[in-house]
């Protein structure tokens, strides 16, 4: 293994922010520097305003993310709602400024193409958070705290809309190696259509299954980490 480093740009899931990728700073492989991008109306950058639609967001994470970009070797992960703007921003790097990522890992989404067929960001509050309960990203006691969901629910209606009013448009396969990480019991990932990932890339496409539902990012951070380790070790030591 040689001193080279790579950039690992991290984009959050649907309600999200950085911190989600907080601990990934202390357990990743040295040489793999963690690069998490804000997004907007969260965290540190509570003050600012929600994305309005998908093509917003992704002009903002570019703009946010270029900087590693630039003169360092880099790769892309995101979960859930991550995944489609690590996809969209991958397109992008490459085709405006020829910014290749070294690989992609796409974790807890079926790929671009497969429409996710909801409509939750059109909900009531109250069935909004009982669909979040479903995929187990939010515990029933949560909603006892109202000012916390005043906070919180502006924020997951902004993202779900993002996701759910998302329109793919089909361009050039990556050249690059994908990697997909999925829960066991996810519904969201469930059925053939994941597998369509391959579709994405004229490299290689690998699968990863990690124990838990959708949320497993954080359920089972442990295996999440050690299959990021394992991918970014295997560009470390080829690169």
């Amino acid at each position: 293994m040689n001193n080279k480093s790579l950039n690992l740009l991290c984009l959050p899931y649907a309600g999200g922010s950085e911190n989600i990728y907080t601990k990934w700073k202390n357990e990743v492989i040295g040489g793999v520097n963690i690069v998490p991008i804000e997004l907007s109306g969260r965290g540190k950058r509570m003050q600012d305003p929600l994305y309005n639609n998908l093509n917003e967001a992704l002009e903002d994470i570019y703009l946010k993310s270029y900087e590693s970009v630039a003169e360092s070797p880099f790769a892309i992960v995101g979960h859930s709602m991550g995944s489609i703007l690590a996809y969209e921003l991958a397109k992008k790097l490459i085709e405006e400024d020829n910014k290749v990522p070294e690989f992609l890992i796409f974790s807890g989404k079926n790929p671009p193409h497969a429409k996710l067929g909801t409509n939750i960001h059109t909900l009531p509050n109250d069935e909004m958070l009982q669909e979040l309960q479903k995929l187990g990203g939010i515990k029933p006691e949560f909603s006892k705290y109202q000012e916390l969901l005043s906070l919180f629910l502006p924020i997951i209606r902004s993202d779900f809309k993002l996701v759910e009013t998302y329109e793919h448009v089909p361009g050039t396969p990556f050249a690059n190696d994908i990697y997909i990480m999925y829960g066991s019991k996810d519904m969201i990932t469930s059925g053939s259509s994941l597998m369509e990932w391959d579709n994405h890339t004229s490299s290689s496409c690998f699968y990863k299954e990690i124990e838990g539902d959708h949320f497993f990012i954080d359920s089972n951070s442990k295996d999440v980490i050690d299959y990021v380790n394992d991918v970014c070790t295997k560009y470390l030591v080829n690169c």
